[in-house]
């Protein structure tokens, strides 16, 4: 295989990515399927809503939130975004990875491009959530640095999750 196609290149989403992204989030939806952990109530009617242009256009960039896309080979595989909590805490609203390639290496450059962008913002925290069924996210985000707190009920499209909520102190190198 050709090693520059191979490569997984994680970057921040600016307005010229709204198609792609578009693109991606269907089709990470339709191999997944609805009930699919990190896709917990959402319908094609939701999945439509969350690509529109203006939809996508509210989570690019902007002092409190923030996407990031895995590219490879030119195409997105791969997505996480962020979200501003209060001063010092961040939340990682999400990282979603095509069905088709998890576990070939493409959450990691996304978490770690998520993590390097809002430790240079100045947060000293980020959270993230996942269900608690979720145990393949839960030992991905442990291996990333973030360590359980607890668990809680979340609402997601009106319906009860049970989720784990991880934090990961956010350090700065001089």
């Amino acid at each position: 295989m050709d090693q520059e196609t191979d490569r997984v290149v994680a970057i921040e989403a600016t307005e010229r990515d709204v198609a792609a992204f578009a693109t991606f989030f269907q089709q990470a939806w339709q191999e997944a399927g609805p009930d699919a952990p990190g896709f917990a109530g959402a319908t094609e009617e939701v999945v439509r809503e969350l690509t529109t242009r203006e939809a996508i256009l509210e989570r690019i960039g902007g002092p409190d939130r923030r996407m990031f896309l895995a590219r490879q080979g030119g195409r997105v595989v791969g997505f996480s975004a962020t979200r501003r909590i209060d001063e010092a805490t961040v939340e990682l609203a999400g990282v979603i990875v095509l069905q088709s390639i998890v576990g070939r290496g493409i959450g990691t450059p996304l978490v770690e491009q998520a993590v390097e962008v809002a430790t240079d913002e100045g947060y000293a925290r980020m959270v993230v959530r996942t269900e608690t069924t979720n145990d393949r996210a839960l030992r991905f985000y442990q291996a990333r640095g973030f360590t359980p707190t607890g668990s809680m009920t979340e609402l997601v499209e009106g319906k009860p999750v049970e989720v784990w909520e991880l934090v990961r102190d956010l350090w700065r190198t001089i």
